[in-house]
């Protein structure tokens, strides 16, 4: 969506990234070319943009040239907030297509969608869930997005039993911060 609007996957990629969890940090080219699996020339032109616009400095340490946000550029508040309801509206529809590959009785985000990258899942679901169909949507996301989601699939007799042993996997996840999608177990 958002590289409709801006004109460049590369560009919103290095919005994204500057403008991110990470935004005090400094980056040189190539490395960010790795980060963001994309061509070297790709990304000099568009941090060239940004720094003709005003958002991004750059400056020379150890012969090599780092980017960095200019956070005195008046419209940095705006492109974070506008780049976090892009982010929420693409969740949203994420969470609308995973409700369609199966048959849920529960379905929890966590993990990376309440700001717990240690997590070990984003994605718990309970019931019968189309393993391809969530691994093809996934991998879309990813690609869409950049973040790779782990999930976790049981059925409803595999759940109940961990969660009579006290399972810790179970334990951790029902007590941690977490979005309830769907409960139809009522836990």
């Amino acid at each position: 969506m958002l590289e409709n609007m801006f004109g460049s996957k590369v560009r919103v990629k290095l919005l994204k990234l500057f403008l991110g969890q990470n935004e005090e940090k400094d980056y040189y080219i190539r490395e960010l070319s790795r980060m963001l699996g994309e061509h070297l020339n790709s990304v000099r032109r568009e941090l060239e943009n940004l720094e003709e616009v005003g958002l991004v400095v750059s400056q020379e340490k150890d012969k090599k040239k780092y980017y960095s946000v200019n956070h005195s550029f008046i419209l940095v508040p705006e492109l974070k907030a506008l780049l976090l309801k892009s982010r929420e509206l693409n969740e949203q529809l994420l969470v609308q297509q995973i409700e369609k590959v199966g048959s849920m009785d529960l379905l929890i985000l966590t993990g990376s969608f309440v700001g717990q990258a240690e997590s070990p899942v984003d994605i718990f679901m309970v019931g019968r869930v189309h393993k391809t169909k969530i691994e093809k949507l996934l991998k879309t996301y990813l690609k869409d997005s950049g973040k790779d989601l782990k999930y976790t699939v049981m059925n409803k007799k595999e759940f109940q039993h961990r969660v009579d042993l006290g399972d810790r996997f179970i334990f951790t996840l029902m007590n941690g911060r977490k979005i309830t999608v769907i409960n139809k177990l009522g836990v």
